[in-house]
């Protein structure tokens, strides 16, 4: 014969099985019933009144279960909610790691080329640097040639200013040289006519006509020879002051450095002697 306890038990037992309650509700429902089994079994009442107890503690059971199964089915629309709502996670989560990979993948592209960017700045660097250096160097070899040519035009001038120079002393040169011819073409032309003059005089004198006539030709011959050796004709001038000698005596001038005017005593070099026609 069972017991109050045991019918109970085995009411819900049979409940469990055959409703859509969770493993979760039954086992609520069943220990509840342990919780109050001891206080049951130890309870000294008549059959009868047992038999009222279970089957008011059976009434509030199934109004309990019927709770259970309202929160089940709430449970199980909630779980299916939350199921849809994980599977939509993880489908996003996928779409999100999709993207993730994506991007990563599109992150190791950059950096790839990020470093070929890199090398190919430290090449341009290098390569600026080399042409700083050279266009150092040209701007340095630029200077010296800008002082190399001011230097050479400095020279020009200096150059064209001498020449100008030399142009001016050799006119100045034929200038006194046809004056020089000038005069003894016409000293030439005064001795004939004295030698005509002469010839027409008495011998007395012609004798003294002669005598100075022949003192002047002395003078002029003088004057034509050189005033180093008084030997030798004028034959080169001196281009700085313009006195007239013969070629040995200036040479030898020219030999012992001795490079002054016999006449005058103005320093003088090679470049300074001309040679004249008298």
């Amino acid at each position: 014969m069972f017991s109050p306890f045991q019918s109970l038990q085995s009411a819900a037992q049979d409940l469990d099985r055959n409703s859509v309650l969770s493993g979760t509700a039954a086992s609520r429902f069943l220990l509840s019933l342990h919780c109050i089994s001891p206080e049951i079994s130890t309870m000294q009442m008549p059959p009868r009144f047992l038999d009222e107890t279970c089957r008011l503690s059976l009434n509030s059971s199934e109004e309990g279960l019927d709770l259970l199964v309202s929160d089940s089915v709430k449970m199980k629309q909630t779980y299916s909610s939350l199921l849809a709502e994980k599977q939509a996670k993880a489908k996003q989560l996928q779409q999100v790691n999709s993207s993730l990979e994506s991007q990563k993948a599109k992150i190791a592209h950059v950096e790839e080329q990020m470093k070929a960017y890199l090398a190919q700045a430290a090449k341009t660097s290098v390569e600026n640097r080399h042409i700083a250096i050279n266009l150092d160097k040209a701007k340095l070899e630029l200077v010296d040639s800008e002082k190399e040519l001011k230097w050479l035009k400095s020279a020009v001038d200096i150059t064209e200013k001498e020449h100008q120079r030399n142009e001016e002393r050799i006119l100045d040169l034929r200038m006194e040289l046809e004056k020089e011819r000038n005069e003894r073409k016409k000293l030439e032309e005064e001795y004939e006519d004295l030698k005509k003059e002469v010839m027409e005089l008495s011998p007395e004198r012609q004798e003294l006509a002669i005598q100075k006539l022949e003192d002047e030709i002395k003078e002029c011959k003088a004057i034509l020879k050189c005033g180093v050796c008084f030997d030798r004709p004028k034959e080169v001038v001196i281009t700085k002051c313009f006195h007239l000698f013969c070629n040995p005596c200036i040479q030898r001038n020219l030999e012992i450095r001795h490079r002054k005017c016999p006449g005058c005593g103005t320093p003088f070099g090679q470049n300074d002697v001309r040679e004249v026609n008298i």
